[in-house]
């Protein structure tokens, strides 16, 4: 259902009314909707979330052993918030109520390799959502780099990756140390900053050694600053955007272009909440919900997965909406003959033989 477009699970009647998918795929019966409710609350009050979180994990680590392509990975982790008026959600930093899931992404692969389905007011548990994506890492794969928001600038957060080996990027949170060590940067210090294509922009950049009060090591602090745009109306003001990092051997740059490259984070977020139905949530109870959001980063998962390793290279970047429109809603006719079944699609020969070689790929990855 949430393959095919369906945002509630009221949309699984459209399943049931489908004789061909269900005759293609054996399901002869389909739960009705108030089952399918009580299945989750069930599943939600047994051990229906570790099993699904369990399900992904084993999903991740097979596409990871899989991938021919990269032994050494780029996590990033972003939480986001799914605006409900169920009756157990909390109210949000935004103000409204809803929940506010952790999703930990490879950047490499867009695999959601981990996540927590979190009440919205529950800004704890940093740690744990990085533990749990390093525990997906199959043996001869490795996370190399890890760039977190300002969320996770914390000492038990650096403290814990400085033990993991990687090299981490966290945006810095500007309170009264931070902005001292920011003004006493010696001016002469400052340089213009260029965009990784070359192309000056109206911010410069500098560094400095930074530690917590309570930090057991210094850290490098990267610093952009501009002029506000109407200072003038206000008096001079500068802005000030700032990175620390354990990287030593890159430069200040070039730290600034790898930790930018955690923008397409939220490309993957909204293909899960959007494309996935996962704005909507099934159930008023906590716990249910978290077992739906669950299957809906198994969907999205098994998706990527599918593209992956069964799509042509160029369908690669293509998003599930491109994927409805060009395959999943592909016209068919269903025909049995002398025991056989029959599938014939209304397609053009590129097209039809594209599906051909989607179904010899599944075949072989079936055989392995």
């Amino acid at each position: 259902m949430l393959y095919g477009g369906g945002e509630t699970i009221e949309d699984v009647r459209e399943i049931r009314e489908d004789a061909t998918l269900r005759k293609l795929t054996g399901l002869q019966k389909i739960p009705s909707v108030s089952a399918l409710g009580d299945w989750l609350r069930r599943m939600g009050e047994r051990s229906g979330v570790v099993a699904m979180e369990k399900t992904n994990t084993s999903i991740c680590r097979d596409v990871l052993i899989r991938d021919q392509g990269n032994d050494d990975y780029t996590l990033i982790v972003d939480p986001t918030i799914i605006e409900t008026g169920k009756r157990e959600a909390q109210m949000t930093y935004w103000g409204y109520k809803g929940y506010r899931p952790v999703v930990a992404t490879i950047k490499e692969l867009g695999r959601s390799i981990a996540y927590e389905f979190k009440a919205g007011n529950d800004m704890g548990g940093r740690v744990e959502i990085i533990k749990k994506a390093f525990g997906v890492m199959p043996w001869g794969k490795t996370i190399g780099r890890v760039l977190l928001d300002s969320e996770y600038y914390s000492n038990e957060v650096m403290e814990h990756l400085h033990t993991t080996g990687a090299k981490w990027m966290i945006a810095g949170d500007k309170d009264s140390a931070v902005m001292r060590s920011i003004k006493n940067i010696k001016e002469s210090t400052w340089k213009p900053f260029r965009a990784k294509d070359g192309v000056m922009t109206d911010r410069e950049i500098a560094e400095t050694i930074h530690a917590t009060e309570k930090g057991k090591g210094a850290f490098r602090l990267i610093v952009l600053r501009w002029r506000e745009n109407q200072g003038e109306l206000f008096g001079d003001h500068d802005c000030y955007h700032c990175l620390t990092t354990n990287m030593t051997q890159e430069n200040v740059s070039e730290v600034v272009w790898l930790y930018n490259e955690r923008a397409p984070i939220e490309n993957h977020i909204k293909e899960i909440k959007g494309g996935f139905g996962m704005e909507r949530m099934a159930s008023g109870e906590f716990k249910a919900n978290a077992v739906h959001f669950g299957i809906g980063i198994m969907t999205y998962n098994l998706f990527m997965a599918q593209r992956l390793l069964t799509m042509p290279k160029d369908w690669q970047n293509k998003t599930i909406k491109s994927i409805r429109w060009l395959l999943v809603e592909l016209a068919g006719k269903l025909i049995e003959h002398g025991r056989m079944t029959i599938l014939k699609l209304v397609s053009g020969v590129e097209k039809y033989m594209m599906c051909l070689e989607m179904r010899r790929r599944t075949y072989e990855l079936l055989r392995e």
